[in-house]
């Protein structure tokens, strides 16, 4: 198994109720540090694009940084949450994650279960980043398949 890193996003929600994800991440080091925060700083926004929670908290390498929260919209709930299926590019092992707080303005119209890719827009930005950033468990590239719109009680 490859050393990874990771990055854990803990965003809250209108009732302030607060939903995390861990992501694998490349290992940091002095040569690739500014590099990695670059890509991590993109994925951030990225994800902003396509949920409505406010980042409270993010655990990187060493760094706990607080934020916040809450949420302004009474919209915003962790327990919608947009599900994002993705695969290994190399071993094809498949992996999925949870967005808390998802943002349904971004649903394919023609789909109503996901959010659009190829929307040009703020879910492709999303994917890019997502694709740059995050690598499998095994330290691979991995590719997007689908971001589905879901709700947990927890």
């Amino acid at each position: 198994m490859a050393e990874k890193g990771f990055d854990q996003l803990s965003w809250a929600d209108y009732n302030n109720e607060v939903g995390r994800t861990r992501l694998h991440a490349t290992v940091l080091t002095a040569a690739n540090f500014v590099a990695q925060g670059a890509l991590r700083a993109t994925l951030h926004t990225a994800i902003a694009g396509i949920v409505n929670g406010v980042l409270v908290k993010t655990a990187y390498g060493n760094d706990e940084i607080p934020f916040a929260g809450p949420a302004a919209d009474p919209g915003t709930q962790r327990e919608t949450k947009w599900l994002v299926q993705f695969h290994d590019v190399t071993t094809l092992k498949k992996y999925k994650i949870e967005l808390p707080g998802a943002d349904t303005a971004v649903l394919d119209p023609n789909d109503r279960a996901h959010a659009e890719i190829g929307d040009a827009g703020a879910v492709d930005a999303f994917v890019d980043a997502f694709e740059a950033y995050v690598i499998s468990d095994q330290g691979g590239a991995v590719v997007v398949d689908e971001i589905t719109l879901v709700g947990r009680n927890l």
